[in-house]
């Protein structure tokens, strides 16, 4: 094939690709010392990885400098994991890292601690989305293996701290290449029971190789997806799995997770018989005071009965009758005495009356007027003289004074 005139970019863009496209350098661990190491103002980190024989230039881009646990320092001997390319400015290849550990650590540590971060990156650790636990569950289902005294403590612990739960068991196998499979599907299937309201998810302890499917990251995403709250037991209080993060809640032990998903029925009891005590309480201070108060109503009642009220009003009303038929009496008789004396006075000046005692009322003849003086009558006038039983018509013979 004859040789071919080839621009600087375009060969930097296929050397970019051939290295993008090789599957181990798309996924590698290099271990070497440190050096040349700049930490820029945009958050990147920046550093040299060498050895004897050759260096590599690396970054650290600043979203996965933010996830670590130790930034590099010159001078260490570090295992970074990451991808190689090429960087088409400067014609270098460098490794993108994005996972930063101590060198000798081991190849477990290294990969728990790379999947640690993917799944922190992805969210799966966020502690807003970690649901609490239902204060009195209904029934527990239980991941683990049937086998082994993980099963029968957590029994034991639930039997005896709770006895009214219900204890379903999804059988798995929890150590070898097939047990991530194995407790996926157990997740799946305690999940379709409808009554299972929080899981147990628990193993004993045993090394890091014995722990490795509980930080198999197909698990990890099953716990997280689960529908109802997970409570790890997984191994020792030492030990920690990629399920002890996801996890709604991370349990030292077994027996611990067992004891964390339901109440001691002793202290419910205590409670119980507690808030029994305050309710009785209550209701007979309730009663005490409600009885106090009646009783003073009644006393207030029987103060101010109408009855009695009523007897002394009518005392006072006979009373002033009493006293008003009296002086109407009174008056009457006074009245009476008056009208009787002024009867007398009328009787002793009526005019009859006056007639009947031997006086006579001389009249004029013709008007029939009163005479009331002598000296109107002359010697022959015709005058008429009223008697008390009859009048006479007579002539003046003559006048004297």
């Amino acid at each position: 094939m004859p040789a071919q005139l080839v621009p600087v970019g375009i060969l930097a863009a296929y050397v970019r690709d051939v290295l993008e496209r090789d599957p181990i350098l798309a996924d590698i661990w290099v271990e070497g010392e440190v050096s040349n190491v700049f930490r820029a103002q945009s958050g990147h980190v920046y550093f040299t990885l060498k050895d004897s024989d050759a260096q590599l230039k690396c970054v650290l881009f600043k979203a996965q400098a933010a996830r670590q646990l130790s930034l590099p320092e010159s001078g260490q001997q570090t295992a970074v994991h990451g991808n190689i390319s090429l960087y088409p400015r400067d014609g270098a290849i460098q490794l993108y890292a994005d996972v930063i550990q101590p060198a000798g650590v081991g190849l477990l540590a290294l990969q728990f601690e790379q999947l640690r971060q993917r799944l922190e990156a992805d969210g799966l650790f966020d502690p807003s989305r970690k649901r609490a636990l239902p204060p009195r569950p209904h029934a527990i289902g239980v991941v683990t293996s049937p086998d082994g005294a993980v099963w029968h403590d957590i029994q034991n612990v639930l039997r005896r701290r709770y006895p009214l739960v219900e204890v379903i068991l999804a059988p798995t196998a929890v150590q070898g290449d097939a047990a991530p499979a194995a407790m996926a599907a157990a997740l799946d299937a305690i999940q379709d029971v409808d009554r299972v309201d929080v899981v147990i998810l628990a193993r004993g302890g045993g090394s890091a190789e014995d722990l490795a499917a509980f930080n198999d990251e197909y698990v990890a995403r099953m716990v997280f997806a689960c529908r109802v709250p997970i409570v790890a037991g997984v191994g020792h209080e030492t030990d920690w799995t990629i399920v002890d993060w996801v996890a709604d809640l991370r349990a030292p032990t077994p027996s611990a997770a067992a004891e964390l998903c339901v109440p001691n029925i002793a202290d419910l009891r205590l409670r119980t018989e507690d808030a029994l005590d305050r309710v009785t309480l209550a209701l007979n201070t309730a009663i005490s005071t409600a009885t106090i108060a009646l009783e003073t109503r009644q006393h207030r009642l029987r103060r101010a009965d109408p009855t009695q009220r009523l007897a002394a009003e009518r005392l006072v009303l006979s009373i002033r009758r009493r006293r008003l038929l009296q002086r109407q009496s009174d008056v009457m008789r006074y009245r009476r005495a008056g009208l009787l004396a002024q009867a007398g006075l009328l009787r002793a000046l009526e005019p009859h009356g006056v007639l009947r005692r031997g006086y006579a009322v001389v009249c004029d003849n013709i008007t029939g007027e009163p005479i009331l003086s002598s000296s109107r009558i002359n010697s022959g006038d015709i005058v008429t003289a009223q008697f008390a039983d009859g009048s006479v018509t007579a002539a003046v013979v003559s006048t004297a004074p």
